[in-house]
């Protein structure tokens, strides 16, 4: 099964050869081909892991809890083919856009110094610790497999150079260099007081063990290092101005992908490890009810595409985390299934603010765009719609099964949560009407006419596709969605794989 290392090494061999290569086409080109191998070998993966089993890998045959172990079950799987479609979609884009300007009134010298200078190669570094954070078996090494993917992102956020770079780049750097503090400060509490940091030996440790407080402080610090990658409210600041301001395919994939690594994080560490943590879970619904306000205020309030996006995508991690966080099988099973919508529809609307960037700059208030770019538009329009959770799109699929879950659960605080997931709906939609108004409606007089590159057009396009395939397909996603949040619940399956054999699992039972 060292099958399950490939999706690490492969973008950490490419990444380090990439650094070698002089010319830009050839880089190019070596990116995308090992992008579309990662992928292939990331699916392959899933695949297996939807039917129900779980792989592992002991490296170096020593055995868990005392080695390395790599573990794929269904969660896993589902980030590994997500991570590997934005990956591969996003190192073509990325190839095509850094030769030209990335929007109106710039020319293309600045992305081309951002190629020259290793954006390919530090986007195969980032697609290396994103893998590793869904493969990895324990928490240090969920820790190592933070600080590769964060000191990449360090790069392409910062690459490039530009004031508003390295002004949210600052606060970036900062607020993750903190929550990295506290995450090595939580697994050495976590050795202490359980003297293992595989995830499936402290699991069988706690279920054998009685109540302690301090595993509930443990699981409060990993909880708030999570959140804050997750950019959960009150710890998601840094987000909304830090996104806005890379390349555009780095916007794109930070957006779609690199926070759900953070909502992935939660779901793992309070399925696996901290499921009887009750109250801690519902604070955690709390401040995902309240996310989701900031994400649809803050949508309305912004004038600049991205920035916009930015706090939409916040609102989606609320939607994400407030299903996982109900305590039934049915709100994982929504949660499950809005979390691949979710990265699938933020995803193509980056995608589409780039292109809208690149003919009207930065700010949607631009009228008339609609006569000229209709292809443009109906994307847009498409997009939007899921987004806001209208009928019938994948977005409204889950949403009405999120809040449903909400109030099958009962409780007064899921109540307010589902108030909050429906106004939060409206005020995506009203932001995404906004826009239309704005950018798509009027005359066509004043328009700025620019050629675009077809091949990015055609991704774009793809992006969007892959929404309506979604919608088409709902009925699948969610039927596997329902199959994982229900070994999630049990994983009984997860722990005999990684603890070889089931009477382990019984010793510890």
């Amino acid at each position: 099964m060292n099958f399950l290392a490939l999706p690490v090494l492969i973008p950490l061999v490419s990444g380090a050869l990439l650094l070698l290569l002089r010319r830009p086409m050839v880089r190019t080109v070596s990116s995308g081909v090992v992008a579309a191998v990662t992928f292939f070998v990331n699916a392959s993966i899933a695949v297996r892991t939807w039917s129900g089993e779980v792989l592992t890998a002991q490296m170096a045959d020593w055995p868990a809890p005392y080695g390395i172990t790599l573990v794929a079950d269904g969660l896993t799987g589902m980030m590994l083919f997500l991570s590997g479609l934005t990956g591969f979609l996003t190192v073509l884009f990325a190839g095509i856009s850094l030769q030209q300007p990335s929007r109106r009134g710039q020319g293309p010298l600045l992305n081309r110094a951002r190629e020259a200078f290793g954006s390919q190669a530090l986007f195969q570094f980032l697609f290396m610790g994103v893998n590793m954070s869904f493969l990895t078996g324990d928490v240090f090494n969920l820790f190592v497999a933070f600080e590769v993917m964060l000191v990449a992102s360090y790069g392409l956020l910062l690459i490039g150079g530009e004031l508003p770079q390295l002004r949210e780049g600052f606060k970036y750097v900062i607020v993750n260099l903190v929550a990295s503090a506290i995450f090595v400060v939580a697994a050495g509490f976590a050795y202490g007081l359980f003297g293992s940091l595989n995830m499936a030996d402290i699991a069988v440790r706690l279920s054998a063990s009685g109540a302690d407080p301090r595993v509930a402080v443990v699981a409060a610090m990993l909880a708030l290092v999570f959140a804050t990658k997750a950019a959960l409210f009150p710890f998601g600041f840094w987000l909304p101005n830090a996104y806005p301001v890379p390349q555009a395919a780095t916007s794109a994939f930070f957006a779609a992908l690199l926070t759900k690594v953070g909502a992935y994080a939660l779901i793992r560490c309070f399925t696996l490890m901290f499921p009887a943590e009750a109250e801690l879970k519902m604070t955690i619904l709390a401040f995902a009810g309240l996310t989701l306000l900031i994400g649809g205020f803050g949508a309305v309030s912004r004038r600049r595409w991205r920035h916009m996006l930015a706090f939409a995508n916040v609102a989606s991690i609320g939607y994400v985390v407030m299903g996982a966080f109900i305590g039934t099988v049915t709100g994982m099973s929504a949660a499950l299934y809005y979390l691949v919508h979710s990265v699938l529809v933020v995803f193509a609307l980056f995608l589409l603010a780039a292109i809208a960037e690149r003919i009207a700059g930065e700010s949607y208030r631009a009228e008339g765009h609609l006569d000229v770019y209709p292809w443009l538009g109906a994307g847009f329009f498409l997009a939007s719609l899921a987004l806001a959770g209208i009928p019938p799109t994948s977005g409204f699929i889950g949403k009405f099964a999120l809040i449903s879950s909400l109030f099958e659960a009962g409780g007064s605080l899921r109540f307010m949560v589902a108030g909050s997931a429906v106004l939060t709906s409206f005020l995506l939609l009203y932001a995404c009407v906004k826009v239309w108004r704005d950018f798509f409606w009027g005359e066509a007089d004043a328009v700025h006419r620019i050629s675009l590159p077809r091949s990015m057009s055609m991704i774009t396009g793809l992006g969007v596709g892959l929404l309506i395939v979604l919608t088409l397909a709902s009925g699948p996603v969610y039927r596997l969605a329902e199959g994982v949040a229900g070994q999630l619940t049990e994983n009984r399956s997860y722990l005999e794989s990684v603890l070889v054999g089931a009477l382990l699992v019984g010793e510890g039972d």
